[in-house]
């Protein structure tokens, strides 16, 4: 499916970089989960450098909110807060939600807050963010040294 924001690069595709004898199928798992992480922070940069205002914190919904791990990756790559909804919640409420605004039946959109409660948040560990600051830089310079060979790729 490629890559959508920021890069909009519909060639590009996932790779293991540095992959050796030493890693375990548990490296390679937290290694994809860090990657989802930096693609995030790579979209939050992105509308920071536009000059975007963004909310400190994120919000999280669906399965990998059940994943305390994956949770504090998260929030330790981007430096942003993770709160996630109570009991998931996920699509059905904002379904349900426009579907009585459309009806008539709610007419504030402000009152979705009144819906929700949230989990505590998972607050980033400021101890991490020095490597995740550099494994972030990394993860640009490999995307643009493999960007060429991804399109290459995809005319074969």
């Amino acid at each position: 499916m490629g890559e959508r924001a920021p890069i909009w690069n519909v060639n590009a595709r996932a790779n293991i970089y540095g992959l050796t004898l030493y890693h375990t199928k548990a490296h390679i798992f937290n290694a994809l989960m860090e990657a989802v992480s930096y693609a995030l922070r790579h979209c939050i940069s992105s509308g920071a450098e536009t000059g975007m205002k963004l909310d400190g914190e994120l919000l999280m919904v669906g399965g990998a909110t059940k994943s305390p791990l994956w949770k504090s990756i998260l929030a330790d790559v981007t430096q942003y807060p993770v709160k996630c909804v109570v009991g998931g919640g996920e699509a059905a409420y904002g379904d349900a939600f426009l579907a009585a605004v459309g009806v008539g039946a709610i007419k504030d959109f402000e009152k979705i807050k009144d819906w929700l409660s949230f989990e505590d948040p998972v607050v980033p560990s400021t101890g991490n963010k020095e490597l995740y600051d550099k494994y972030f830089e990394k993860y640009l310079e490999i995307y643009e040294a493999l960007k060429g060979t991804m399109n290459d790729f995809a005319k074969i």
